[in-house]
């Protein structure tokens, strides 16, 4: 078995070839919006949280559109008080966003939110559909506490060659 540094290794090489041939903006709008529609007609969703992505990450930025069109609130992650823990923040458009320590945007004014769904990056996954990122476990941390408070979909975004 592979070490998770290898894996991880691995699956950024796999996930910067394909951005490099095809570009972050890989989604279809209309077939993001057609998968948010599906959702939203089984679950009752209010907001949806994103990430700002970083070097390959597919983007969902465009999710942006579909939510104010559907008037679904977009929330942005943030690391908590330099813990190992985010906090999902209502974006505003308007207003503005910072770089954290690792270069990654987040809302300068802090509105906590626990989103109804959250698109997180990744850089690979199994047949089983067990998401691997970047080591530190922000995420799944912050997913799990959130699944005590209420129940929550999360959707992995990835490449095809990233399995």
């Amino acid at each position: 078995m592979k070490s998770k540094f290898t894996l991880r290794k691995k699956c950024l090489e796999k996930r910067e070839i394909f951005f490099k041939n095809k570009g972050s903006e890989c989604l279809k709008l209309k077939d993001i919006e057609l998968i948010i529609l599906e959702i939203k007609s089984k679950l009752k969703i209010s907001s949806i949280g994103i990430y700002y992505p970083i070097k390959s990450e597919i983007s969902p930025l465009k999710l942006i559109k579909i939510c104010e069109k559907l008037s679904i609130k977009i929330c942005l992650p943030v690391i908590y008080k330099n813990t190992n823990k985010l906090i999902f923040s209502k974006f505003d458009s308007q207003k503005s966003l910072t770089k954290n320590k690792y270069g990654i945007f987040e809302p300068t004014k802090i509105s906590q939110s626990i989103p109804d769904i959250i698109f997180v990056p990744m850089l690979g996954f199994d047949k089983n559909l067990n998401r691997i990122g970047y080591g530190k476990g922000y995420y799944d941390k912050t997913i799990s506490k959130l699944r005590n408070l209420k129940k929550i979909f999360v959707i992995g975004l990835a490449y095809d060659n990233q399995m």
